[in-house]
């Protein structure tokens, strides 16, 4: 792993490759008698011929001599990226202490024995090519820092690197570039402690400086601290109201509050004094629509379609929009537009779906068929097919394609456990159990698989011991599946145990109001002889799904009918 990365690393420092043939032969300051110079042409034809043998070590020793000879500096780049392929830091060190003396004024010759000797282990010597790193008047730009840091994050531990950048603030006290770095690193690694004493020196020396006060903030923003950064931005924008970066650090910190109509109005601004930002409109879009101004959501999508940017996302959201308004044709239209980026599968799932609820099953179906699909798209289109198949009735058809499928893949968890939902449609249960079984060798804590065999069981009243011994194990792998607790609410129903099975199917509504949660709950509660609130918790679910088949039916059999709900 050290060559790897240190390779990677280095490289971008090296201009020589210890794999290519050697340059011509260049002379130092001092000229070379003829002996030296046979011997530096043999050495290097011997270096050459070590590369190819893979004899990294004997390459080294050579590029270094000849380099110290002819004050090639490129040759002890060299030497430096044959020690590093045989993973020999005192080589690389010797060859980049060749490199200092030959260029006493290089940063690189510089930086690289700072981490070879820390590597090394060799502190003090590390500590030593630091300060004259530090002395070197090239070196201490914002980027010279930042290489630095890279080059070291990669070759050694978090507190040896912060130990060098220590010591960069001991001899530089008041570098602002020094300072910003240093708490970016500390960010990177998730040292907060660190990160705000250094964003607060920072902030000291540059107290209305940009970059300064966006650094602080985001300090406080990664340090849960969103309100003090806020409030840090705000100051901040009232002397600067221009600053377009404020603004945005200021709506993500507000995001993160959950203050969306604050966030919407600080994106609203970027947008007055930056019309064209894609970003900013999107967003401003997003929190509009959740806010439920769908008007104002409808407007920026359009606009940001208009201007070409970002279209395929404005589409797909424009999509949702008439979706969530209830205009399917239109919601389909615009899905359609969807013609790649991240959104490109889920507008057209959407658009077979929406299409299979209009009645037209066969296009929605063909529409899966027939889409472009990438390796990793094949399995989610085909389970696609065979649920709009399966909840338009037409569960044998599911089932056909679906044993298509397993005959390349007979192992695949998602195919058995599709198999298993079409024949519990088919009221085939041995079969399901078969898959379900299958699942469960194959990985014995599949949740979905427990669940699913689990629920099953319960919903027909049988072996309910055994359901609830699946469902809890279910329930085990993950406590917070609103889907499982309902499972473990009716299996407790079935097993008469009535106040548990409020309490669960309680739970699982709380985390997910969906038509059957609320069902199982009605029944429950009518069990309790609590028939009241059984009929007020039938009407809440109404008013969400009036339509739902699930909740009729228990309206009916319960004999629950009212003024609102006939």
């Amino acid at each position: 792993m050290y060559k790897r990365l240190l390779i990677l690393v280095v490289s971008s420092l090296l201009l020589g490759c210890a794999s290519q043939p050697a340059a011509p032969l260049r002379v130092g300051s001092a000229p070379l008698r003829d002996t030296n110079r046979e011997q530096a042409v043999l050495d290097l034809l011997t270096a050459d011929f070590a590369i190819q043998r893979g004899a990294y070590a004997e390459a080294a020793a050579k590029y270094t001599a000849v380099a110290e000879l002819t004050g090639d500096v490129g040759l002890a780049r060299r030497a430096i990226q044959a020690a590093l392929y045989g993973q020999d830091v005192p080589a690389a060190i010797a060859a980049a202490g060749v490199w200092q003396r030959l260029r006493p004024d290089s940063t690189d010759a510089a930086q690289l024995l700072v981490a070879f000797e820390l590597q090394n282990g060799n502190i003090e010597a590390a500590r030593a090519h630091l300060r004259a790193l530090l002395a070197l008047d090239a070196f201490g730009s914002r980027q010279d820092y930042l290489n630095l840091v890279r080059l070291l994050n990669q070759n050694v531990p978090p507190q040896t690197l912060f130990g060098v950048l220590d010591g960069v603030l001991e001899l530089r006290p008041t570098d602002a570039d020094a300072l910003y770095v240093y708490t970016l690193s500390a960010l990177e690694l998730e040292d907060l402690e660190r990160a705000q004493r250094s964003s607060e020196r920072l902030l000291r020396l540059q107290e209305d400086g940009a970059e300064a006060v966006l650094l602080r903030a985001q300090v406080l923003h990664q340090s849960d601290q969103w309100q003090a950064a806020a409030a840090r931005l705000s100051q901040f924008l009232a002397r600067h109201p221009r600053h377009v970066r404020g603004h945005l650090a200021l709506a993500r910190a507000l995001l993160d509050g959950k203050e969306y109509a604050a966030a919407l109005a600080a994106f609203e601004q970027v947008l007055r004094i930056e019309p064209a930002n894609a970003d900013a409109r999107l967003a401003a879009a997003l929190l509009a629509g959740q806010l439920g101004d769908r008007r104002v959501a409808r407007e920026q999508l359009l606009k940001l379609a208009a201007d070409g940017q970002r279209t395929d996302q404005a589409h797909f959201y424009l999509g949702k929009l008439a979706e969530d308004a209830g205009d399917t044709r239109q919601a389909i239209d615009w899905y359609a537009k969807v013609g790649g980026g991240e959104h490109r599968l889920d507008a057209l799932l959407r658009r077979a779906e929406l299409l299979a609820a209009s009645g037209h099953l066969d296009a929605a179906v063909d529409l899966l068929a027939q889409a472009h699909q990438d390796e990793g798209e094949r399995l989610r289109l085909l389970l696609a097919r065979s649920d709009l198949l399966l909840q338009g009735g037409r569960a044998a058809q599911a089932e056909r394609l679906i044993n298509e499928a397993l005959v390349e893949q007979p192992d695949n968890l998602e195919l058995l456990f599709a198999r298993s939902m079409v024949l519990d449609k088919l009221n085939r249960p041995a079969d399901m159990e078969r898959d379900l079984k299958r699942i469960l060798e194959l990985d014995p804590d599949n949740t979905n698989a427990l669940n699913a065999w689990g629920y099953t069981l319960a919903d027909r009243g049988e072996r309910l011991d055994e359901a609830h011994r699946l469902i809890q194990r279910a329930l085990d792998q993950s406590p917070d599946n609103p889907y499982i607790l309902d499972s473990l609410g009716w299996v407790l129903y079935r097993k008469g145990d009535l106040t548990a099975a409020e309490r669960y199917l309680r739970q699982a509504l709380s985390l997910l109001p969906d038509a059957e949660v609320y069902a199982h709950l009605v029944q429950v509660l009518h069990a309790l002889g609590r028939t009241d609130e059984a009929r007020d918790v039938l009407a809440e679910a109404l008013a969400r799904t009036p339509h739902d088949a699930r909740l009729r039916h228990v309206r009916d059999t319960l004999g629950m009918h009212d003024g609102q709900n006939k």
